[in-house]
């Protein structure tokens, strides 16, 4: 049995850090995952998440002594994870006899660390998710729990909160795996452009529609900026495709337009519309309209914009997104918006799991909720103790910033909020805005939902044929979307290439699992 949970764990985790690519380009790690979710909620305090109602109006604090750990990701130093641990657990050792253990880690290793914590069988009580342990296989080979009578007996903030619609999309045949972060639940698509050489160039860009209608501003930007890149890539990455794409499960096979009804699932590798994409971005490349050998770029984006080395870069987009560019540039931003708002399952990919090794499920439910619910909780896990890790610049409108002569680096503590469970009950960055989070619950109920929101895909019995194409994917996959590759050249060849890695074998089982959810929904 711990043989089979290594190789799930290893295989998921393989499939999660290949598909990355499909993510936002030019946001730190911080940010390029916050434009996920799904359709719109009351925030907890509006919903009464600060009442005393369900496991709040019981008295938990004659209970056993318990440590519940929390495992998430990011950078935390052992002194800034021991001190916000104590702040945290000054609250929940009054409320549930319960003390908090906080464990970061990296971006970069969190993915290995917590599979071979699982593996081992090491006590956690509560697991951030970012997509890296897929629900459905994390679920069949018991690492998590089912949480449905947790959420019932100790978590009635979090069920007072999040829809059913929200619950199903985190859920295996009726059961609850997992609690998804409340935060802006939507995302779309567009540009992130040096504001001061947009509006230097004179040109209307109000009525930009789509990725094609860039090419007289890149233009402009090359006759006007010569030593500067028009469209840059991330790191080697451009892979924001300005579709409103329902990815049903973030491997392979999609519905392309998630504002169409049309239910078709096709392999948009080798769709139309990836073909016209790469096509464009090649003719892009030749006129010297996207940096040469963006493929193997190794520079970040946002440090090429703040330098002035380049002037675009494809983003995903919400409220809030030009201040978050902004923060990681150093220059003022405009973002032109290409694709409407929309949701999907996927984009509900920020959650938090309690695993299998968990001594004390529901003490571990009392926290989560507690997390959920709580200001003085979340602000405590997103931004550290008020004096030093951030001050108030507005107290009264609760918007913060860092302690004057210190920054992000000083802090030994990554603050990212759309990690934890509720940013919209916590305090807000001065550079967001005081209405950030009013303007995310505008936003999240603006979302227009895909037609299969609410599906979750289960790849179990095609995992071998997931990796295989992942495989040939990533062998074509960053030369194609920077316009390094024409694609002309390779099209056909890839084509058959995932034909024998088995693409139809997992089309045609997430079609026969889509079409089986449509039909027990009507």
């Amino acid at each position: 049995m711990l043989r089979k949970r290594i190789h799930i764990l290893l295989t998921a985790a393989m499939i999660a850090g290949l598909m990355a690519g499909c993510g936002s380009a030019g946001q730190s790690p911080s940010e390029s995952g916050a434009a996920q979710g799904s359709t719109g909620t009351e925030t907890a305090a509006e919903s009464g998440g600060d009442s005393q109602n369900g496991t709040k109006a019981e008295d938990r604090s004659g209970q056993e002594p318990y440590t519940v750990r929390i495992v998430a990701d990011g950078y935390g130093s052992e002194e800034a994870c021991a001190e916000i641990g104590e702040a945290v657990s000054e609250i929940t050792k009054a409320k549930f006899n319960t003390e908090v253990e906080i464990v970061r880690y990296d971006f970069s290793t969190y993915v290995d660390k917590v599979q071979t914590e699982l593996a081992s069988g090491e006590k956690i009580d509560l697991l951030g998710g970012v997509s890296q342990l897929p629900i459905p296989s994390a679920a069949s080979q018991g690492q998590v729990l089912a949480l449905n009578d947790l959420l019932e007996s100790d978590g009635q903030d979090i069920l007072a909160d999040i829809s059913s619609e929200d619950l199903a999309s985190t859920s295996i045949d009726g059961q609850v795996y997992a609690v998804r972060n409340n935060k802006e639940l939507g995302l779309g698509l567009g540009f992130a452009c040096n504001t001061q050489m947009l509006e230097s160039l004179g040109v209307d860009y109000s009525n930009i529609k789509t990725e094609a209608d860039m090419e007289p501003i890149l233009r402009a930007v090359k006759e006007k900026y010569p030593d500067c890149y028009p469209f840059a890539s991330d790191s080697g990455a451009m892979g924001d495709y300005m579709y409103a794409i329902d990815w049903l499960g973030r491997d392979f096979g999609v519905l392309t337009d998630s504002f169409s009804d049309d239910t078709t699932v096709v392999n948009f590798y080798t769709s139309d519309e990836y073909y016209e994409l790469c096509s464009r971005r090649y003719e892009w490349s030749q006129n010297g309209l996207i940096m040469p050998d963006a493929s193997i770029n190794t520079e970040q984006v946002t440090s090429l914009m703040g330098a002035g080395k380049a002037f675009c870069a494809t983003t995903e987009t919400k409220p809030g997104i030009e201040s978050q560019w902004e923060r990681n540039t150093g220059i003022d931003i405009t973002i032109i918006n290409i694709v409407p708002y929309y949701t999907t399952t996927s984009n509900l990919n920020n959650y938090w799991y309690i695993p299998y090794t968990s001594e004390q499920p529901e003490r571990a439910m009392q926290v989560l909720n507690e997390m959920y619910s709580n200001p003085d909780v979340a602000n405590l896990l997103i931004y550290g103790i008020e004096g030093k890790y951030y001050e108030f610049v507005e107290e009264e409108k609760g918007v913060i910033d860092y302690p004057q002569g210190i920054t992000a680096e000083d802090l030994g503590w990554t603050v990212t909020a759309w990690h934890f469970p509720n940013e919209l009950i916590a305090h807000k960055w001065v550079t967001d805005g005081p209405d950030i989070w009013e303007d995310t619950i505008a936003f999240n109920k603006d979302c227009h939902p895909s037609v299969a929101k609410g599906f979750v895909w289960d790849s179990t019995d095609v995992t071998n044929e997931v990796v295989a194409c992942t495989t040939v994917l990533n062998k074509y996959k960053k030369g194609l979307e920077t316009g390094d590759v024409d694609p002309d050249s390779v099209w056909e060849q890839m084509k058959q290439e995932f034909e024998e890695a088995g693409i139809r074998k997992i089309l045609t089982e997430k079609q026969k699992q889509l079409d089986t959810w449509l039909a027990g929904r009507l």
